[in-house]
């Protein structure tokens, strides 16, 4: 793993060294540490309350990148010190005068993070944030602020069958401005299909929500709605909900519908202060109840100790319920508190 990663630092650096004159490029980087003690509570009498040290780089948010630029064509590569999924980013841009076109591993049209929190690099994925597909290869064509895109599909495989996709994974979205707000609506939609022998199930998923980002001079109000039609299906990232199950040749539907609230205020130059609350609220389709709630909440107070240096004292609380119809006898939760370390270079 350290070998391919040197190798593909070298690439980039060689190739950044070697392009024509003409052509910008910037490199940058940033390096995460995640400090947290954990609290785990089951709730469950008679089982005690099991605590832990995380002491790690955050390996999937740490970044070594360079963005390129000659004329129409761009591209923007980026890589992290994870031993899968080295790249974050390897894509290029060609604009066309009318619009941009898109090849390769960028940020999904569905990804919708207006959390502030840094607690363990973010937990707000399938707890009010959407992750959506996050970073995913695609083909995608920007015009303006109207974005469409068309990604690997996601082959769900619940019956252990061959599963197939005739059309990518469809995603879109839009941005516009709103006197003080900032806003986006993003959908997307994804079908496949599994083989067993004769019999075929077809899985289909989508995706809608929107966010609005708010500044009223040291404030801030970020708030994100979304639901989501079988997010195991679909390859939503991060997702809490409850999985799909198969009755028969008849496949469960799973809805989910969440939501995240967050405000944040800027102290000083030096420091800021955040709070938020996210929830999604899962359903599967299935005669009488079963319905899983997800909750998370989070206060910071980020502290700037240089120029690119960060540190980010947090507490949070995640806490998980499922009512199947009887009496709710346990709400496991976790309780982080810590701080997150970051410098940008």
């Amino acid at each position: 793993m350290r070998k391919l990663l040197i190798l593909v630092s070298a690439a980039v650096l060689v190739v950044g060294l070697t392009l024509p004159a003409a052509a910008e490029v910037n490199f940058y980087g940033n390096v995460r540490m995640s400090t947290f003690w954990e609290s785990f509570d089951p709730d469950v009498a008679g089982q005690d309350t099991v605590s832990d040290l995380t002491w790690n780089m955050d390996d999937g948010s740490s970044r070594f990148g360079a963005r390129f630029k000659d004329g129409d064509i761009g591209a923007n590569v980026e890589i992290r010190p994870r031993s899968a999924s080295v790249y974050r980013h390897w894509n290029g841009t060609w604009n066309f005068g009318a619009g941009t076109l898109l090849i390769g591993q960028a940020w999904s049209e569905t990804f919708s993070c207006v959390s502030s929190s840094t607690c363990e690099g973010g937990l707000g994925g399938g707890r009010g944030d959407t992750y959506g597909s996050l970073r995913i290869p695609q083909v995608a064509v920007h015009l303006g602020s109207l974005h469409i895109a068309g990604a690997v599909p996601n082959k769900a495989n619940l019956a252990g069958g061959t599963s197939t996709a005739t059309i990518p994974k469809i995603e879109a979205s839009y941005g516009l401005k709103a006197g003080p707000a900032a806003i986006k609506i993003y959908g997307g939609f994804n079908s496949t299909e599994e083989e067993v022998g004769a019999t075929t199930y077809d899985y289909s998923s989508m995706l809608l929500g929107a966010n609005a980002v708010m500044g009223f001079g040291a404030a801030k109000l970020g708030i994100n709605l979304y639901m989501c039609n079988n997010p195991g299906l679909y390859g939503e990232v991060g997702s809490k909900a409850q999985a799909n199950t198969i009755t028969g040749t008849e496949v469960n539907d799973v809805d989910t519908l969440g939501f995240l609230v967050d405000f944040s205020y800027k102290l000083s130059p030096m420091m800021d202060i955040y709070a938020g609350y996210g929830q999604a609220v899962s359903e599967l389709d299935t005669p009488g109840t079963n319905e899983k709630t997800s909750t998370y909440m989070y206060v910071g107070l980020p502290i700037t100790l240089a120029k690119g240096v960060k540190l980010t004292p947090e507490i949070a609380i995640t806490a998980d319920e499922h009512d199947t119809g009887a009496a709710v006898t346990a709400e496991p939760s976790t309780t982080y508190y810590g701080a997150y370390w970051f410098i940008a270079f």
